[in-house]
Parts: structure tokens; sequence; C-alpha cells
């Protein structure tokens, strides 16, 4: 699993429209083969921060964007921001849920919690 993660700010008479134009990216992601989820986050504390992630079956399902128009879009909407943006490509290779902390032997146990 390899997720896409974009962190900036955005120029302050252009929030909304940056969120906008993100949102089309993202429904391009997810109609993609291989994308599992998309989503933009803007903090309730600083709006002008965006957040937008990507997450992708494999390495392959992702760099099969790079060229498309979708993506390209996503790179200069990040050229617009108002400090110099994030980008990160995270490479998963173990995920795990609840039952990680009964694994760890830590208290309390989450089947006492449910």
């Amino acid at each position: 699993m390899v997720q896409l993660q974009v962190r900036l700010v955005a120029p302050e008479t252009r929030v909304q429209e940056l969120v906008h134009a993100l949102r089309a990216v993202m429904r391009g992601a997810q109609q993609a083969r291989g994308c599992r989820f998309a989503e933009i986050c803007v903090p309730i504390g600083d709006p002008r921060r965006v957040n937008y992630v990507e997450e992708w079956d494999d390495e392959a399902e992702l760099r099969a964007q790079f060229g498309s128009e979708r993506f390209v879009r996503l790179l200069a909407l990040i050229e617009t921001a108002a400090e110099p943006p994030v980008m990160e490509f995270r490479f998963i290779s173990k995920t795990q849920g609840l039952e990680y902390i009964d694994s760890a032997g830590s208290e309390p146990s989450i089947k006492s919690l449910v």
C-alpha cells in the first residue's frame, strides 16, 4: 500500500477555490483503479492549512497516475501554495487494528471495552 500525502498552506484569499479544485482532483483519484480512498482535511483552528491524502493498493497503481491530467492538475495546485508545500509518498507494509493493543499486552484489554 502507498499513501500520497500533501500538506500545504493556501493563499489567504484562495482557500475555498483551492479546496474546490482539490475535490475535483480527489474525485478523479477515487474513480481510478487501485485507489482505496482519497480525502481532504482542513483543520478547524487553521483553515488555510490543507491536507490531501490518497491511498493506493500498490506503487504501480499510483505511478500509473503520474502522467494523468488529474495528477498534473494536483501538481499545479501545489505550486499555488502560499508556503513551500510538503509532498510525501509513504510505503506501508503492514497495518493492524485494535487487536494490536491486545497483542502488546497493555491494560485494559480491548475485549473488556467492547
